[in-house]
Formats: C-alpha cells, sequence, structure tokens
C-alpha cells in the first residue's frame, strides 16, 4: 500500500522538477536567444584542380567547416552559401603544390580563407559573422 501512494508522489515530484528545469532553460533562452555555437559543414566536399596548369594535373579534396556564434550569423551563412563557396574554389584552386602540401602551407590558407569569408559577410551582411574555419578534411594528389 505504501508504495501506491509514494508512486504518484514521486511522479509529481518529477513533473514538478521538469517544470522548474523547463522554467528555467526557456528564461535563459529568453535572455540570450542569439547566443549559439553552432558548426556549419559546406557540403558537398570541395574536388578541383590546383596550382595551374601544368603537364600533370594535381587534385584537391577539402571538406570545410566554420564556426558561427548567433543564430543570424548561421542564417547569413546559409544564405550566402553559394558566394561563399565559390570564393573558397577559386582560392584554393589558385594554390601551389608548396601550399597545399605543407602544414605550414594548409594552415596559412586556413587563416586566409577566414578572413575572406569574414570579408565577404562583412560586405554582404554587416558583420563579421564567422568565427573560425577549419579544414575537417584535406587531401591532396600530385
Amino acid at each position: 500500500m505504501v508504495f501506491k501512494h509514494a508512486f504518484p508522489r514521486d511522479i509529481r515530484l518529477l513533473a514538478l522538477l521538469a517544470i522548474i528545469a523547463l522554467a528555467t532553460a526557456s528564461g535563459a533562452y529568453a535572455e540570450g536567444q542569439d547566443d549559439l555555437v553552432q558548426y556549419i559543414d559546406l557540403k558537398p566536399s570541395f574536388v578541383l584542380n590546383y596550382d595551374g596548369p601544368s603537364s600533370k594535373l594535381k587534385f584537391a579534396k577539402i571538406d570545410v567547416s566554420v564556426r558561427v556564434n548567433t543564430r543570424t550569423a548561421a542564417s547569413a551563412v546559409e544564405h550566402h552559401m553559394p558566394a561563399l563557396r565559390n570564393l573558397l574554389v577559386l582560392m584554393f584552386s589558385r594554390q601551389t603544390e608548396k601550399v597545399m602540401g605543407s602544414n605550414d602551407g594548409r594552415e596559412q590558407l586556413r587563416a586566409e580563407a577566414l578572413q575572406a569569408l569574414q570579408d565577404f559577410l562583412q560586405e554582404e551582411s554587416g558583420g563579421k559573422m564567422v568565427e573560425d574555419l577549419l579544414f575537417t578534411n584535406f587531401v591532396v594528389q600530385r
């Protein structure tokens, strides 16, 4: 008999705790509703040739993700995705074998790509928007 009465009381307690947790979470959301850390994959993979015309074609397959911190920034990245991808394709295809084949060169390329995206989004959307750019896959064939 004790269990029949304790069980509903436990459920009421859990329900009350759930309501408090939801109220607290929604209050925090209302205060900072534009705060967000999100990674956006620039899909599909960038597959391109690089290092200009030569006797042997050189290919790269690069996966890129960008980090944004607001819903506004995420929306701007999604909205401008074709232009951002175009900018990166042109940048990646201009690179030399030295840049594409070394860790230091890739890091420099990453920093330049981040700056290019930030500059573009600053001009188009009025803000930095992209906080970081990550290469999640980087394969070259020489």
